[in-house]
């Protein structure tokens, strides 16, 4: 039997079919009829997807694993409903990641319609029954999503982008806050592609859940990958990922090696001009220059002499920073909090004080702070970052990373503020800096660790949680030449 349903995807297939889509057919229309008939079709592309992903979440419920042997996509021979609704969907199925969301869209709008109708006949039985206790119905938070999917608000990539963004409920984040977030992202997000969306939805949650911005950083920190294998052909081949951070570095290193060639900044003055003209003119194509560089790049890191401080790339990468206010008030259009504490350039996602004091501590990030109403308060000057002579210094005072059993040398180090430049006013003094490796350095920010000076020596101490004494351990310099601290140059 046929059901209406079968019925309307079959006209319009043959509609479609009948249809003159030709190239020569969109070719002989105007550009105001372009401009029209795209709008059209994206308008019924968005209600077929939403379509499609009710449909795959259908295929998905009845190949659920509580199933088992009854599954639909077990008994069809798949593996999972992944597997199966990407194969019905043939040459125009999409990516395993594609099929996800498609499915986690469908599962939103289904789960929004089966609380509507809860809600419907909670309200008819309060009608009939006016003396029954009232039937209080689950919503789920994200119902409106599901909704704004099925009546083609939103498109399925959106709703998903949206969803993922805003994250879950967590310790200081309600579902009321989430529902209540959403709402003014349903407004601003009607005129947003799936990937702007996906940012003002990370921002949105930023704004309500400040505590949480640590832990979504360590988390895009522990996603981090370089994947390396060698095709057949011989040519090595590679795939990564990296957080906002070292992308931030990343990017800044290819746009300073390739720049000229991908429509960078004109430059005027002589020597970078010539500079860019060189690599404008170089034979190489533009993705090899970028790969060339690395590897040079890679060889002068494993030819530098690790007693010094490595003169590796530092990208000049912008850190804004956003003033705090005493009380940061709710934004009266949204109710919503801004309070997080600054930017990379490049991105658009928050970082936490830590972050900031961290990357201050090491050349390569130049402060820019502003204030609340976006005027510029001040901007970062080179005294407040290490000198090449300093970190000299440091490394013949330090001899590499001072943290207690740490065997990496200078190479591998950056110079920290004792006291921190943000938060502490610290001053980019040799008496007032230690030398401390990567992971070292994340772990005093973003861990509670501190370390102090007294006298001569400076002590590492732990938090309540590594150490419920917080005892003080001395930190010995690994330099042979055992110059104490602190070491002043001669002036």
């Amino acid at each position: 039997m046929t059901t209406p349903l079968e019925v309307v995807f079959a006209d319009l297939s043959g509609v479609l079919a009948r249809s003159d889509t030709s190239a020569r057919a969109f070719a002989e229309l105007s550009d105001d009829g372009s401009e029209s008939t795209h709008r059209a079709i994206a308008r019924h592309l968005r209600e077929v997807t939403a379509a499609y992903a009710l449909s795959a979440a259908n295929m998905a419920n009845r190949s659920d694993w509580t199933l088992g042997r009854e599954g639909l996509s077990r008994k069809k021979g798949y593996n999972s409903p992944e597997d199966y609704v990407q194969a019905l969907g043939g040459g125009g199925g999409g990516t395993k990641a594609d099929t996800r969301r498609l499915i986690e869209a469908g599962t939103m709008a289904t789960e929004a319609e089966a609380a509507r109708d809860r809600q419907e006949e909670a309200d008819q039985l309060a009608l009939e029954h006016p003396e029954a206790p009232p039937v209080e119905v689950n919503r789920p938070w994200f119902a409106a999503l599901g909704d704004a999917v099925t009546d083609g608000t939103l498109s399925a990539e959106a709703a998903t982008a949206v969803r993922r963004g805003l994250g879950e409920v967590a310790l200081g984040v309600t579902e009321e806050m989430l529902a209540e977030a959403l709402q003014h992202l349903l407004i601003e997000c009607r005129t947003l592609n799936a990937d702007q969306a996906a940012k003002a939805a990370r921002h949105c949650r930023d704004s309500i859940d400040a505590a949480g911005i640590a832990s979504r950083a360590d988390a895009m920190r522990a996603r981090q990958y370089l994947r390396v294998f060698d095709k057949p052909d011989g040519m090595l081949h590679g795939s990564f990922e990296l957080d906002p951070e070292n992308g931030a570095y990343f990017k800044d290193f290819l746009q300073q090696v390739t720049g000229p060639r991908t429509g960078g900044p004109r430059f005027v003055e002589k020597g970078e001009k010539e500079r860019a003209q060189r690599i404008i003119d170089d034979p190489r194509s533009t993705d090899q220059i970028a790969a060339e560089s690395l590897i040079e790049v890679i060889k002068v890191a494993a030819g530098a002499d690790p007693g010094t401080i490595f003169g590796r790339i530092r990208p000049s990468v912008k850190l804004v920073v956003m003033e705090a206010p005493a009380q940061a008030p709710a934004t009266p259009s949204s109710g919503l909090v801004l309070v997080g504490d600054g930017f990379i350039e490049g991105t658009s996602d928050a970082v936490t004080t830590a972050t900031i004091d961290r990357t201050v501590c090491n050349t390569g990030f130049t402060p820019v702070l502003f204030g609340r109403d976006g005027s510029v308060l001040d901007v970062g000057r080179e005294q407040r970052l290490f000198t090449t002579a300093q970190r000299v210094a440091l490394a013949l005072r330090d001899g590499g990373c001072l943290w207690k059993d740490c065997l990496k040398p200078p190479s591998f180090s950056e110079a920290h503020h004792l006291h921190l430049w943000k938060a502490e006013g610290g001053l980019t003094n040799l008496d007032e800096g230690i030398l401390l490796c990567s992971p070292h350095h994340l772990r005093l920010h973003n861990d509670g660790w501190k370390i102090i000076r007294l006298g001569q020596d400076f002590w590492l101490i732990p938090p309540p949680t590594a150490d419920p004494t917080q005892t003080p351990m001395l930190l010995v310099s690994k330099s042979p030449l055992k110059l104490g601290s602190p070491l002043r140059l001669q002036a």
